[in-house]
Formats: structure tokens, C-alpha cells, sequence
């Protein structure tokens, strides 16, 4: 399972967010690479992602979101969303 709003958490910069700023976030593009390389890996042994909180998916994260499942998805994965 995959919860979107642990991808947005792993992905803001701390040094530049306060809490509680979600529609002001800034994320940290180092954070972006890492995670979504690291998923893209994790992907790649997995024939189905349940992905939760989709609410959670903005600005850059979502569309590093949108490569990642597209990649996995021809890849013969399956998304299904809660």
C-alpha cells in the first residue's frame, strides 16, 4: 500500500515548510528523486500498488506520481486506489 500523504511528507523540504502549510509547500527536488527512484525499485517486484489519500498528490509529487504509475502500469502493474 502506498499512502500519498507519506509521499508528500517525504518529499517537502524542511528546511523551508512549517507545518500545517500544505497549500504553501515547498518541496525538496533531492527528496522527489530519491523516494521516486526508490518506489520505482520497489515497483518493479510488485504486481499490484494500493495507493490511499490521493487528496495528497500536488504540484511536483504529483507528477512525479503520474510517471511513476504510467511506468509501472506498462510495466503490466495494476493501481488500485481507496
Amino acid at each position: 500500500m502506498l499512502s500519498c500523504e507519506w509521499l508528500y511528507n517525504r518529499c517537502l523540504d524542511r528546511r523551508l515548510t512549517q507545518h500545517g502549510e500544505r497549500d504553501k509547500a515547498i518541496f525538496d527536488e533531492e527528496a522527489i528523486r530519491l523516494v521516486f527512484d526508490d518506489l520505482d525499485d520497489r515497483f518493479r517486484e510488485m504486481e499490484t500498488v494500493r495507493v490511499t489519500k490521493m487528496e495528497w498528490l500536488v504540484g511536483d509529487i504529483r507528477i512525479e506520481f503520474g510517471v511513476l504509475m504510467r511506468a509501472f502500469r506498462a510495466r503490466g502493474g495494476r493501481m488500485l486506489t481507496e
